[in-house]
């Protein structure tokens, strides 16, 4: 692969040159590998998020504009626009907020959603989809690391924000897009990309894979047609980076690596244990080492203190959960659940799993703290946990977690990625149809057409 040189041109053209240039023939072996285990771990979690209010009300809104049948709605009996799939499609896959994180939070949370509808209506292969997923996650990647306090100072939701940029790059790889049509389509999509984390545990969190992955589709589509955007979007006066960067300090340097290294590989991407934000992991892993070594009895604990970084402690929500999708942030919640009744399942995020007066009267007795260790963490890397057990007697149980299950340098074993895909498949899907689609997807490299996935991704019922 020959990659231009930077020279005078813009970020938007470097892009450009990557989309075009990138050959998974003559890419690092293990690209193939990583992203088909993406596909079966976001497909999964698409499939149970389906079934998710969120998900529901978007894709019933979807339903309502009587858009001609063209793409698949994943987990549903709906077929409709490629724009309207991928809405509902990247909004499924964040409502449980068990997708997979990579660099800035999931970033690549609307890839899967927005290229599946598009590989279903334009006819691309396998490979080609492989490829669009490489490219696209690159992309959000090089972005995240010229602005890594994106979300944890800037206060952005890089799913949204990085997210369309990366969409739409992907999307011009899967299409074949001229290289002089790709600098407008990215300058279209960085005037589309927005996300803001007031949001967290309200339906809208999940929303902004939606919209990131139909804008990056737009971008696409009316670059397509000719219409103008930027080639200096990215980087130029009033552009992206220095708009969502509010002062705070960004680089273009990151551009001169695109190409030439791989994010996916090194640092990789974190498969999630947990149906929760990926900031609260570490401490909920503390806490399961604590029960299982320490066993302490709720009526024994005087207090717990939870030290977590500055990011994790503005993403936590301190209050008692009082819907599904603030319970995915409760912090205190979270380790008194752990405490009590082990590792949080799907049901620990529904009503029946928070109403529970036990869980509710330890978390009382938790308080979330900056840890000193921690507070000067900032940008795309794990958040620790540091949690604390004071017992009535006076002693105290403690377990640090520095660094996540499912994450490159501790990843979950391919049995246990797929009895999480089943766990979550099963909720649209029979079990059967369900092994069937993770055989499938698992070897997705060397299927010669894609034609048989689609019936496999709609809803055994009418969703």
């Amino acid at each position: 692969m020959t990659i231009t040189e930077s020279g005078t041109r813009t970020l938007s053209e470097r892009i450009a040159d990557f989309v075009c240039e990138f050959d998974l023939k003559t890419a690092p072996e293990p690209l193939s590998a990583l992203v088909e285990t993406a596909f079966v771990d976001t497909v999964g979690v698409m499939l149970a998020g389906s079934r998710e209010p969120a998900a529901r009300k978007v894709a019933d809104v979807v339903a309502a504009q009587g858009a001609t049948p063209r793409a698949t709605v994943i987990g549903r009996r709906l077929r409709t626009s490629p724009e309207g799939a991928a809405l509902a499609n990247g909004t499924a896959t964040q409502a449980l907020d068990y997708d997979l994180s990579f660099m800035i939070g999931q970033s690549t949370a609307a890839l899967v959603p927005g290229l599946l509808p598009l590989a279903e209506i334009s006819g691309a292969g396998p490979r080609d989809l492989i490829a669009a997923f490489v490219v696209g996650s690159e992309v959000c990647a090089t972005l995240a690391r010229c602005y890594p306090t994106l979300s944890s100072e800037g206060g952005w939701h890089g799913t949204g924000v990085l997210g369309t940029i990366g969409a739409a790059a992907a999307m011009a790889r899967l299409t074949r897009m001229p290289i002089d049509a790709i600098p407008r389509t990215i300058g279209i999509s960085a005037s589309m990309a927005s996300a803001i984390s007031a949001n967290f545990g309200t339906m809208t969190k999940p929303l902004h894979a939606g919209l990131a992955a139909r804008n990056g589709m737009m971008a696409l589509f009316l670059g397509q047609t000719g219409f103008t955007g930027s080639a200096a979007a990215l980087e130029g006066n009033h552009g992206f980076l220095p708009c969502f960067a509010q002062g705070l300090p960004w680089t273009t340097e990151p551009f001169d690596q695109l190409g030439r290294t791989f994010r996916l590989i090194d640092p990789g991407y974190k498969i999630k244990p947990f149906a929760c934000g990926g900031l609260l992991h570490c401490s909920i892993e503390a806490t399961l080492r604590i029960r299982e070594e320490f066993h302490p009895a709720g009526d024994d604990i005087s207090r717990i203190r939870i030290g977590v970084s500055h990011h994790a402690k503005d993403r936590a929500i301190d209050a008692y959960p009082w819907s599904e999708d603030s319970s995915r942030f409760g912090l205190r919640y979270l380790v008194a659940r752990a405490l009590i009744h082990g590792a949080p399942t799907l049901t620990a995020f529904t009503e029946e799993g928070y109403d529970d007066d036990s869980v509710r009267a330890l978390s009382l007795r938790c308080e979330t703290v900056l840890d000193d260790e921690f507070k000067s963490l900032t940008g795309s890397g794990y958040s620790p946990g540091r949690v604390t057990v004071f017992m009535t007697d006076g002693t105290q149980r403690e377990k640090v977690v520095y660094v996540p299950m499912g994450a490159r340098e501790t990843p979950m074993s391919a049995e246990k990625i797929r009895e999480k895909f089943v766990s979550c498949a099963t909720r649209a899907i029979s079990k059967d149809a369900a092994l069937r689609l993770h055989d499938y997807l698992t070897g997705i490299s060397k299927q010669e057409a894609l034609d048989d996935l689609w019936p496999m991704l709609a809803a055994d019922d009418g969703g």
